[in-house]
């Protein structure tokens, strides 16, 4: 009769537990690893969705007089359709209205220029907007848009 001794079952399973006890630590952290760059892809590409959306709006605004408030951590505006947007900060959460657009986000900071690209704090100066925040992950996002229909003047803008 062909088989294994209980010898040889028993040699097989102790090297088997060596070898598990030996690799499990290095994938282990493999695979905490890959759940980290997974969740960190999720966060980056949930931050870039939310600013690529607030882009869209803000460059959809027809002109300064729909540009309600300007806050240093929020922004209000009238939408072409009527609605009264703002982007502000609550808690980690970056709001459009009440509705959570970006989560896991630790600063949110606009800044507003004028046609020559000075700072303004007067709605009706402001001729494009600096959007900037920074995910828990951590990563930050900036760009600036440029309102359509108010005489911006673009030679001093500097690409970063």
């Amino acid at each position: 009769m062909r088989g294994f001794t209980i010898v040889e079952l028993v040699l097989s399973i102790a090297i088997l537990g060596v070898l598990g006890m030996a690799l499990g630590p290095g994938i282990a952290t493999s695979v905490q690893s890959y759940n980290l760059a997974a969740s960190r892809r999720q966060s980056t590409a949930e931050a870039r969705a939310g600013m690529e959306r607030m882009v869209r709006e803000i460059r959809q605004i027809p002109g300064t007089a729909q540009v309600i408030s300007l806050g240093a951590s929020n922004f209000q505006f009238q939408f072409p359709t009527g609605t009264a947007i703002t982007y502000s900060l609550s808690g980690t959460n970056l709001l459009r209205n009440s509705d959570v657009l970006v989560s896991n986000v630790s600063g949110l900071s606009f800044a507003y220029y004028d046609q020559t690209g000075a700072a303004t704090a007067t709605p009706s100066n402001v001729r494009s907007v600096q959007v900037q925040f920074t995910t828990t992950a951590p990563y930050t996002l900036r760009t600036r848009v440029f309102m359509p229909n108010t005489g911006n003047y673009y030679g001093g803008f500097v690409s970063q």
